[in-house]
């Protein structure tokens, strides 16, 4: 006998413990019967609607309740009423508001927290068995209490099974989200398995709804996440944010994942790039840290022979455990889901959804010296005085965020303007139109090359794949791409606590100058076999050309060629206080950089500073980012924003700081163009 989960059952009555909606924890007991299983364990298929009657018991009124709760696809419903039918209440937990559930034994209560669902934890001896001793002494204390609590006539075993609802329901004014847990206990069956298998089907019918509800933008269920930690993000607490606050989420989720713990800098995008397997084995990949190791990884995808089909299949989330948590704040700010208090919390909700966005990328091209680098953005690039309080202010860390307080009054004391020329290709011109459907195919089309023309590229020396400048020709023994060459060995999970091999300084694991370029320096697979008749070089200028047909077309000419007027560029010469170009509407949490911004938009907001601002406008402009009113609404000579395309800034002089998504680079000539929805990243809109 089991509860009952046809659509329209008959209601009996029966008694059950004390339940109000706005307690974290209830207990709702059925009383239905239905034959809808065997004993012989026979596969319960997912129905589209459930209906049980439940009783919670008002120890205060001394009456009982009568729940009925229904599960569709809409979610769940309880709909409450006296007996006296005198007053009626129905509340409906949103199935996208349900993070998961678990059946089976009354679970005993245990502090949050742990790395349970990560095969790779390991636990001391000693300290399982306190935990075990912990557990057997809190199971008695709960078999005493539901032994005083039992009524004459019911047996000492507990035959009932127990369906746990884990769910983070959506509030407003303010908003946020308050965690809620709903138990349903089924004892209506003398037999536990019958009891079992009722609140199984109510699990898996829960699962069904809610894959049904991510549409077609959800990941496949059938593969894991890679989960990517920085163990020094967070001021070094970024493994304990991870255990108390992911973890227990994870486990909530029933989200099968793999974690990785970077050991060294560069880390998370060599394993991206070189990991074989990554598109077979994992649905996406989430990073938990700051900015800078979503920089990495975007990177290392990008360095994949296979980076469409990466792009396409893997969605990307972040978790904010670093400091620099812009788009963190940004993606919470289009899916209109609270940030704080729980900034933590909320954005792993928001990666538990398994749905996903397009989200623009911006290709960066530098020219510093006889160098040339290549690399893909997602926050901003700047130039001139916020780049400078960002960068110079790293000296002050110590106290914390207020160090671009006081920087930035030094710095309008100091007033700085940098000459140079502006380049920049309005939003609205018909080329930028064919620009962004070009830029579109590359990130939609599904052969290996693009059909588009292949880039051309100066002669430029160019940096090997480690980092390091190419000056020597390498043997011909040693001649071949890295890209075959992977040996995962290396990235064997660090799990461990011993933290001797993480380096003091943890801002150097988010270093943009990490992404030399985008080309090779040495001879790849395809050339080996000719090695008898081509020479090193021929085998390099043939490698260089291969790769360059596999990564974006630029739209642009290169950096060294003149941008033509007739395709709509526009430019200005003269000093700048400021250049700083955004695409996402936050460049941390709380700098509301680009309120018009949008994830997918295919533009970059261009903020002009011009030389001649005064100081007090300055002061009103610094101190209003944080609620997005800093951005003059009429037209103002000195302060400018534009929604580009693409842009080119040519600096002169060489003293000056140029950052890439906060990050500081060579200083010189850059040029930058937007990839309209190139990757996905996690988010619970799917649009």
């Amino acid at each position: 006998m089991t509860a009952n989960p046809v659509q329209r059952p008959d209601r009996q009555q029966s008694e059950t413990a004390t339940e109000t909606v706005t307690e974290p924890e209830s207990e709702l007991e059925p009383v239905l019967k239905s034959g809808m299983t065997t004993e012989s364990g026979e596969a319960i298929t997912a129905q589209s609607e459930l209906i049980g009657i439940f009783y919670v018991e008002n120890r205060r009124r001394k009456q009982n309740i009568k729940i009925m709760v229904k599960l569709c696809p809409d979610g769940i419903y309880l709909r409450r009423e006296t007996a006296e039918n005198d007053h009626i209440n129905e509340q409906l937990i949103r199935i996208d508001d349900i993070v998961g559930s678990s059946y089976g034994k009354r679970l005993k209560k245990r502090a949050r927290g742990g790395l349970n669902s990560c095969k790779s934890a390991n636990h001391e001896p000693q300290e399982a068995a306190d935990e075990d001793e912990e557990q057997q002494q809190q199971q008695q204390r709960e078999q005493q209490k539901s032994t005083k609590r039992r009524q004459p006539g019911q047996t000492q075993a507990d035959n009932s099974a127990y369906l746990y609802i884990y769910a983070y329901l959506k509030k407003e004014k303010p908003l946020r989200r308050v965690q809620t847990l709903r138990i349903l206990r089924f004892r209506t069956s003398d037999h536990y398995a019958e009891n079992l298998n009722t609140a199984r089907l109510w699990h898996h019918t829960i699962r069904e709804h809610k894959q049904r509800a991510a549409g077609k933008l959800a990941r496949d269920p059938g593969k894991k996440l890679l989960i990517l930690l920085n163990p020094k993000s967070g001021s070094g607490k970024g493994r304990e944010q991870f255990q108390k606050q992911v973890a227990p989420l994870l486990r909530e989720a029933e989200a099968q994942y793999d974690l990785q713990i970077t050991t060294h800098p560069h880390y998370a995008q060599e394993y991206v790039r070189s990991r074989k397997d990554l598109l077979e084995r994992y649905a996406g990949i989430v990073v938990a840290s700051g900015d800078g190791l979503f920089y990495e990884v975007l990177n290392g995808l990008m360095e994949r022979m296979d980076w469409r089909r990466a792009c396409r299949e893997l969605s990307l989330g972040i978790i904010p455990c670093g400091s620099g948590n812009g788009l963190a704040k940004s993606i919470a700010h289009h899916c209109n889901e609270p940030y704080e208090p729980k900034p933590i919390l909320h954005a792993t909700l928001i990666c538990m959804t398994g749905r996903a966005t397009p989200m623009d990328v911006v290709r960066v091209e530098l020219n510093h010296r006889d160098k040339h680098f290549v690399m893909y953005s997602f926050l901003s690039i700047g130039w001139g005085l916020i780049a400078d309080i960002d960068i110079e202010s790293e000296r002050l860390r110590s106290i914390g965020a207020q160090r671009f307080t006081l920087w930035a009054i030094r710095r309008l004391i100091t007033l700085r303007c940098y000459p140079g020329k502006l380049f920049y290709l309005p939003a609205s011109t018909k080329h930028t139109e064919g620009s962004a459907e070009l830029a579109a195919k590359a990130a939609t089309a599904v052969e290996s090359a693009p059909e588009s023309p292949v880039e051309t590229v100066e002669p430029h020396p160019v940096a090997t794949r480690t980092f390091s400048e190419f000056k020597d020709l390498p043997d011909e023994s040693d001649v071949q791409l890295r890209a075959h060459e992977s040996d995962l060995d290396q990235f064997a999970d660090a799990l461990s606590m011993d933290r001797s091999v993480y380096r003091q300084n943890g801002d150097s694991w988010h270093s943009a100058v990490s992404r030399r370029t985008a080309y090779y320096s040495v001879g790849g697979q395809s050339t080996r076999s000719n090695r008898s008749r081509l020479s090193v070089a021929q085998r390099i200028e043939a490698a260089n050309a291969e790769f360059s047909q596999l990564v974006p077309a630029s739209t642009m000419p290169g950096l060294q060629l003149p941008l033509p007027a007739a395709d709509g560029w526009l430019s200005e010469a003269g000093e700048f206080v400021m250049v700083h170009a955004a695409y996402t509407t936050h460049l941390a949490s709380d700098c509301f950089f680009a309120p018009d911004s949008r994830l997918n938009d295919g533009l970059i907001y261009l903020v002009i500073i011009r030389a001649g601002v005064g100081r007090s406008q300055l002061l009103n402009f610094l101190l209003s980012m944080h609620n997005g009113t800093h951005l003059p609404v009429e037209e103002d000579p000195h302060i400018q924003v534009l929604p580009v395309r693409a842009f080119r800034i040519e600096p002169s002089g060489s003293n000056g700081i140029l950052t890439i998504d906060g990050e500081r680079v060579d200083y010189g000539p850059i040029q930058a163009e937007v990839f309209p929805g190139l990757i996905n990243v996690m988010t619970n809109t799917g649009q």
